[in-house]
């Protein structure tokens, strides 16, 4: 009976310090491959969402300029119904300190030296006069310059449907916008705002910020002006210069 167990012993294998290998051969850890393969998916991911947000982030700050652009052009056009006169800077509207997404002062221009209200589209009979049409003042006063005039037409706000005679010079002295500061004469063309033909994006004013790359040229088609957001059409477009 002893020789019997003794020969099972003897044909059991060993289990001893020399069966550890095996047991670390099969641990949790990563090997330098996996670890590879996912810094790699990482970095494709990165690479693929970061650009995504930052465009993101670009179209917010974007469609925030066109959001402010549109409040100060109201604010401009209230300041000239109740005082007859663009103002000459955004200073007069206490808006000078205002700063777009980037952090650069807003852009101004006065194109139109006069701004007079003649009438309402919408109410052709004048209570005063009867039914004889819209009233249309005769005492209009310019200063002794050359000039253009021309009708523009409000869209929106509550300057909706009023006609407005607009007047321009075909000067050109003067620097760009003048921000919320001091600035050349009103009414130089040369300083005003020009799409690819060279002819004034507007008629009665230039409202635009100078962009991310902080730098703007008169003509749209400059390389440093396709990222200035503008007012043009007398307020029919806001958007990208790059856009118009």
């Amino acid at each position: 009976m002893a020789d019997w167990r003794t020969y099972l012993l003897a044909k059991q294998p060993f289990i001893g310090p020399r069966s550890t290998p095996k047991r670390l051969e099969h641990s949790g850890g990563f090997t330098l491959i996996e670890l590879m393969l996912a810094v790699t998916i990482i970095g494709i991911i990165s690479s693929l969402a970061i650009p995504n947000y930052l465009g993101f982030l670009e179209k917010a700050r974007v469609a925030r300029t066109v959001a402010e652009l549109n409040g100060l052009a109201k604010e401009v056009k209230g300041y000239a119904l109740s005082t007859e006169l663009y103002p000459d800077s955004l200073a007069q509207i206490g808006r000078s300190a205002l700063l777009d997404p980037w952090g650069n002062p807003y852009q101004y221009y006065r194109l139109n030296c006069g701004a007079v209200v003649l009438g309402r589209l919408n109410n052709l009979e004048s209570p005063a006069f009867g039914s004889v049409g819209p009233v249309l003042p005769v005492s209009v006063t310019f200063p002794a310059i050359n000039a253009h005039v021309s009708f523009a037409v409000y869209e929106g706000g509550g300057l909706q449907g009023m006609i407005q005679l607009t007047q321009g010079n075909g000067g050109g002295n003067g620097g760009g916008g003048n921000g919320g500061g001091g600035g050349p004469p009103c009414g130089s063309i040369g300083h005003a705002r020009k799409d690819r033909f060279l002819v004034p994006i507007n008629s009665d004013f230039d409202l635009y910020s100078i962009g991310k790359n902080g730098q703007s040229a008169s003509p749209l088609t400059a390389g440093i002006s396709h990222d200035d957001v503008i007012r043009a059409n007398d307020g029919g477009f806001y958007g990208l210069a790059s856009n118009f």
